[in-house]
């Protein structure tokens, strides 16, 4: 684990620099989980981030909203113990050791510790690297000529040592209704999804009830097959609308945002 100091000040600790930096980056200056037309939250809004990995993301919202009340909820061991160094003790925010899925279980995790934000249940190597190496190729074409073919070269020798160790890790798994009840919790005023590949069976825990009392939400969705079409249909049976956006580096794959928000709110 390494400490590292974040361009805003704040200390936080990492598995590794290089994905601290990424997550500082997407978090707090591209806000790639912010809406477009903003939260739109009332007085002390309940956050759930499902998939948070060093907690970069309770930080961000703390940091934001003081006076919301965030809930963080990280599966690996390893990682879960980043994030609660980082927003453990932070008054506003409660961090879980487990994952949120459709049935409450045990099962068997993929861990990279050198890629940690792309573990997950149905990781696959290969089919991970090929996601990154497009990455960093829709990185490069916004670079001066000599500093892309620099990129490009190095590409395969980054992106191999990220994957070479693979860790097989077994978490626990509750519904997010359940979590959701045991926590005294009716409402969610914003939800973020963020769990490479499991995004549908977060939000299948979910149940009517609840479903009825969600605001807003954002959920990075892994469009392999046929997820993105599951998810809005998810969000629109249940009455939200949606905004589908794909970042430009992430061009050509198949990794999406969908931004979702219920048009009348939810009252406190």
């Amino acid at each position: 684990m390494t400490q590292q100091e974040l361009p805003n000040g704040m200390t936080v600790h990492g598995l590794n620099r290089n994905e601290t930096e990424y997550l500082y980056k997407e978090i707090f200056e591209d806000e790639v989980y912010t809406p477009g037309d903003g939260f739109g939250f009332p007085e002390r809004p309940v956050v759930f981030d499902v998939g948070a990995n060093i907690g970069m993301f309770a930080l961000f919202m703390a940091a934001k909203f003081p006076e919301a009340r965030i809930f963080s909820f990280e599966p690996v061991p390893r990682t879960f113990d980043a994030l609660q160094k980082n927003a453990g003790g932070v008054p506003n925010v409660s961090v879980f050791n487990m994952a949120l899925g459709d049935a409450a279980q045990t099962r068997e995790l993929t861990f990279y510790p050198q890629y940690s934000m792309m573990s997950g249940f149905d990781a696959d190597p290969e089919v991970d690297r090929a996601l990154v190496k497009s990455y960093i190729g829709n990185i490069a074409e916004t670079l001066d000529e000599d500093r892309r073919d620099l990129l490009l070269e190095e590409a395969d020798e980054l992106i191999g040592e990220r994957f070479d160790t693979v860790e097989r890790v077994p978490v626990r798994i509750d519904r997010l209704e359940t979590v959701a009840a045991d926590l005294g919790i009716d409402r969610i005023d914003f939800l973020k999804i963020d769990v490479e590949g499991f995004e549908v069976k977060v939000l299948e825990g979910i149940g009517d009830a609840l479903w009825s009392r969600i605001g807003r939400a954002a959920v990075e969705v892994e469009d392999d097959n046929g997820e993105l079409a599951v998810v809005t249909k998810l969000f629109a049976e249940h009455g939200m609308e949606t905004v589908v956006e794909q970042p430009a580096e992430y061009r050509g794959t198949s990794v999406y945002t969908v931004f979702a928000a219920r048009p009348a709110g939810v009252a406190p």
